[in-house]
C-alpha cells in the first residue's frame, strides 16, 4: 500500500504544505465558510484542518491508516474535532458522517485522483460526490495534466534535504502506457545509521471528456477551469483545479 511507509517521510517532508495553501485559496473565494465539508483523500489532513479551523464541521477520509493516524494527531494538538474515516474513496462507506445530501463543499486535493487508475474509478468518486452534496453544493479538485506529465523526463526532484532526512522524487512518464510514476527514495537518520526507503507512485492523465462524463454521472457540471493561483487554466497547464456543483 502507498502512504504506508512513506507517511510520517511525508509529513516531516512538509509536503502537506501545497494542500493546505489551496485550501485557504479555496476559502478566500467562497462567499461563506462551509458549513459542512468532506476532504477526499485527505492524507495528513491539509485541507480539513484549515476548513475545521474556518468553523466547518469536517469529516475527512483516506485509505492510508498512517497518514490518517497523523492527521488526528494534528486535529489533537490544534483542538479541532473532525471525523476520520478509512475508506476507499471510490466505495464510501454508508456511515452516519456520510448522509446523503448533507455537505456544502467536497475537496480532492494534491493531485489525488489522478492516483486513480483504472476507467471507471473517476466516475465512482464523482458519483458520490454527487451523492453527499447538497444541491449547489461544490466539488473542488485538482489534477495533473497530460501537458505536465510529459515533462517527466526522468528527473530527480530533491523535495526534501535537511540534517537527518533527504528525500529524493524521480519522476518518469511512460507515453505509450500513459502512466506517470514517482519514485519516492528517502534517507532518514536514526541515531549514528542511516535509513534507507523506496515507494513508487503512479498517476494516469484525465483528459477533458472524461472528467465530464465522470462529473455528469453524479449530477455534477464543471463550473471553471483554474490554476492553483486562481487564475484562468491554459491548455497546456501542468495542474488544473477544477471547480464542479451539484445540480439544484
Amino acid at each position: 500500500m502507498i502512504y504506508h511507509d512513506y507517511a510520517p517521510i511525508y509529513h516531516a517532508a512538509g509536503q502537506a504544505a501545497f494542500g493546505t495553501a489551496l485550501a485557504q485559496i479555496i476559502l478566500a473565494q467562497l462567499p461563506a465558510p462551509p458549513q459542512r465539508a468532506l476532504d477526499l483523500a485527505c492524507g495528513t489532513g491539509a485541507a480539513a484542518l484549515v476548513l475545521a479551523a474556518a468553523g466547518a464541521t469536517v469529516v475527512g477520509v483516506d485509505g492510508s491508516p498512517a497518514m490518517l493516524a497523523i492527521a488526528r494527531e494534528q486535529a489533537r494538538q490544534r483542538g479541532l474535532a473532525i471525523e476520520w474515516i478509512e475508506a476507499d474513496i471510490r466505495a464510501l462507506p454508508d456511515a452516519p458522517q456520510l448522509p446523503p445530501a448533507s455537505f456544502d463543499l467536497c475537496t480532492c486535493l494534491f493531485d489525488s485522483l489522478n492516483h486513480l487508475t483504472d476507467d471507471d474509478d473517476l466516475a465512482k468518486v464523482c458519483r458520490a460526490v454527487g451523492r453527499l452534496l447538497r444541491p449547489g453544493g461544490q466539488f473542488i479538485f485538482d489534477l495533473n495534466t497530460l501537458a505536465g506529465f510529459r515533462t517527466w523526463h526522468e528527473y530527480d526532484q530533491v523535495l526534501f534535504d535537511g540534517p537527518n532526512l533527504l528525500v529524493v522524487n524521480r519522476l518518469h512518464f511512460d507515453h505509450e502506457q500513459q502512466h506517470a510514476y514517482g519514485r519516492f527514495v528517502w534517507f532518514q537518520r536514526r541515531g549514528e545509521r542511516w535509513w534507507r526507503g523506496e515507494e513508487t507512485h503512479c498517476e494516469r492523465p484525465w483528459h477533458a471528456d472524461e472528467i465530464a462524463a465522470a462529473l455528469a454521472s453524479g449530477g455534477l457540471r464543471l463550473a471553471a477551469r483554474l490554476t492553483p493561483d486562481w487564475t484562468p487554466a491554459a491548455d497546456d497547464a501542468p495542474r488544473v483545479v477544477y471547480v464542479a456543483e451539484r445540480d439544484r
